[in-house]
């Protein structure tokens, strides 16, 4: 099988801050309910302030659900901060290569593939291409890093193989 893509980035925090960043506040699920939310305790606290009945459950719970999503993202980097340093002391490099029927995962030694039958979406941040499988894996790519291709190449790809692309 020809290569068509080869992307190979180094897995380090700020890459690992802009992934799970994007996991607990950049989906627009997570936007909306934070939206919705905020409105509430808008809504709430005005009403207080007014007179008016208003929700101590919203008005503390509001903002103890987004302080908890901020500890929850800032553990989950740390924990792969953490399990990454385990395996090696240096941050570590990741190939990802992709033919015409697969994506082949290359770190540390070892090698993950995966049918792009498998491939459920890609969503794209600031400066990566998250490929999500139908099993809740990600494969990670930075925009910047191809060696063989291009990131536009790369999306014209994925969308002929039928795969929706979502984000910037």
């Amino acid at each position: 099988m020809d290569i068509l893509f080869k992307n190979t980035h180094t897995r380090t925090k700020e890459l690992t801050k802009e992934m799970y960043r994007y996991f607990y506040f950049q989906r627009t699920s997570t936007i909306v309910v934070f939206v919705l939310l905020s409105l509430s305790f808008l809504a709430n606290a005005v009403s207080g302030i007014l007179g008016y009945s208003y929700s101590i459950v919203v008005l503390v719970g509001v903002p103890l659900l987004i302080l908890s999503r901020i500890f929850f993202c800032a553990y989950q980097v740390n924990t792969m901060r953490k399990r990454d340093r385990e395996m090696s002391e240096q941050d570590i490099e990741v190939e990802t290569m992709v033919t015409n029927e697969y994506v082949q995962n290359t770190a540390l030694g070892s090698t993950a593939k995966i049918g792009l039958d498998k491939i459920k979406y890609a969503t794209r941040t600031k400066n990566l291409i998250l490929l999500h499988t139908k099993a809740n894996l990600i494969y990670i790519f930075r925009k910047d890093t191809f060696t063989v291709g291009s990131y536009d190449q790369f999306m014209a790809f994925l969308k002929s193989k039928g795969i929706k692309v979502k984000g910037k």
